[in-house]
């Protein structure tokens, strides 16, 4: 008889040592640690359009937008997990490891990809609806124009705006931002993704 080996469970504290030492992202969901995939050139393209226009539109607001690499925590779920571009507003709560996680976000954004979309709609958005502080939640194709957005005011329920085409301008209320498509898009070849890349590993329901 033959048993599965036990998968190795790690803490917060050996993850974010793990993590600082590391070339690549990683994820951290209840002791499991989870590579995350790599992002093409267009997948690129789209995130920088949209920091750009964030960081334009922001300046002196109060509100602040940071790319893929400031990390996220939700207490709630025991997860450390990364977006492609998010804003904080006000003063940023941080945890205390080095480098530090930000847990108050007001608007997260993920730019979809094959390997990651189901994940991105499903668990992960899960994942961050336990965020007090969040917002809005951008889903951004980069295969064509179009945005899916969540949002709600404090206390309210999550509403739900598709915006679609290179006409199209999308309102961020809760930061008072506009994000014109054509902006987003711009030199941007869209279509189907060219090739598949290796899968980001989810994590397993729990």
């Amino acid at each position: 008889m033959s048993t599965a080996p036990v998968k190795r469970r790690f803490t917060a504290a050996e993850y974010i040592a793990l993590e600082a030492d590391s070339l690549a992202k990683h994820e951290f969901y209840r002791g499991e640690i989870f590579a995350m995939a790599g992002a093409s050139f267009r997948h690129n393209q789209v995130s920088a359009s949209i920091l750009g226009i964030l960081h334009a539109s922001l300046r002196g607001s109060g509100c602040r937008p940071f790319g893929s690499d400031l990390r996220i925590r939700v207490h709630r779920r025991d997860l450390y997990t990364y977006a492609d571009a998010l804003v904080v507003c006000g003063k940023a709560e941080l945890t205390n490891e080095k480098p530090e996680s930000v847990t108050n976000p007001r608007v997260i954004v993920e730019v979809l990809s094959k390997s990651t979309e189901n994940y991105d709609r499903g668990q992960k958005w899960e994942f961050y609806q336990e965020l007090d502080s969040l917002r809005e939640y951008l889903l951004v194709s980069q295969e064509e124009a179009k945005i899916t957005r969540y949002y709600r005011e404090p206390g309210g329920p999550w509403m739900y705006e598709l915006v679609s085409g290179l006409d199209q301008t999308l309102r961020l209320s809760s930061i008072e931002c506009e994000l014109a498509l054509a902006e987003i898009y711009e030199n941007v070849e869209l279509g189907p993704e060219a090739e598949d890349r290796p899968l980001h590993s989810p994590p397993s329901p729990g």
